[in-house]
């Protein structure tokens, strides 16, 4: 029997249809796979290389997994935790370093889970790494016992609040292009990156996350621990930040109810205030510590 042109066009309709679903379903598969298994780089240059000494240290997070980095000793008692961001290592705030170890701070960076050198095969985007950040603090001070401050940048800036308001050695807290909700940036990264809206084009890619990690973006709120967070804050926004909105940064500051400090670096981008306007990025981190840590 002779097909109608309707039928032959609507059996060409569902075919596409599959195709594209299929390469829908499968994208998002492709990119969570990225997403959260992030390839572990090299680390980069030494502390040597720097014109650091520097000890290799590992230690263990309490899920037993074992996480490398590097002591750099100086002539303080406070001791500075750098945290990079995600899909880096500790190469990305050693080269930062520098004002802080030519102040004579201690410094300890450090590989988080499933980067670097670390352990793992998988990054929860602050999830579980607070637990990786209380193992590099409680190492930090099995090296020193004196004050230890956390700077972090991205996902390592998102860290640092939460390990702060949750860690009581913690004693202050600076973060650079953190973010206070991951879900927030997931939608602005996804309309970014495809020019469509998150919901619902983006289910697939948290539907295969919620089924690989049982990570769910939602369940990323850096902003709730900030509004437990009663030490020293110094938040980092640049505005033209297009990985983290601004907006997230202003959140996490509004939100803490401790001692805080802004610093808004204009026309910079996802952490680049450094890059853009060193000299005042420098000043300012060093007067909030020398008052944050008492000394």
């Amino acid at each position: 029997m002779r097909r109608s042109c309707g039928q032959v066009l609507a059996g060409l309709a569902g075919v596409l249809a599959t195709i594209l679903m299929a390469i829908w379903v499968g994208g998002s598969y492709v990119a969570e796979r990225v997403t959260l298994h992030p390839r572990h780089w090299g680390v980069g240059p030494t502390p040597a290389q720097y014109g650091h000494a520097y000890q290799d240290v590992s230690f263990r997070d309490h899920a037993g997994l074992t996480l490398r980095g590097w002591w750099i000793p100086g002539t303080r008692n406070e001791t500075i935790v750098m945290i990079h961001g995600w899909t880096s290592s500790r190469a990305e705030p050693m080269s930062k370093a520098g004002y802080l170890l030519d102040a004579g701070y201690n410094v300890l960076v450090f590989d988080l889970r499933g980067h670097g050198q670390s352990d793992g095969d998988y990054t929860t985007l602050g999830l579980t790494e607070p637990d990786d950040v209380e193992a590099a603090v409680a190492f930090a001070r099995s090296r020193d016992p004196g004050p230890v401050a956390l700077l972090g940048y991205s996902m390592g800036g998102a860290l640092a609040v939460e390990t702060g308001a949750r860690d009581a050695d913690v004693a202050a807290v600076v973060e650079d292009s953190g973010y206070g909700d991951l879900a927030n940036v997931f939608r602005a990264g996804f309309q970014r990156e495809t020019s469509l809206p998150a919901m619902p084009f983006g289910l697939p890619l948290m539907a295969i996350g919620q089924l690989d990690l049982h990570l769910s973006p939602g369940a990323v709120r850096p902003v709730v621990d900030a509004a437990r967070l009663h030490k020293p804050l110094l938040a980092i926004v640049g505005t033209a930040d297009r990985v983290v909105p601004p907006g997230e940064g202003f959140d996490l500051f509004h939100a803490a109810p401790g001692p805080k400090q802004l610093l808004v670096v204009p026309g910079a981008g996802h952490v680049a205030g450094y890059q853009v306007d060193r000299a005042e990025y420098e000043r300012t981190v060093l007067a909030f510590l020398v008052t944050a840590l008492g000394r």
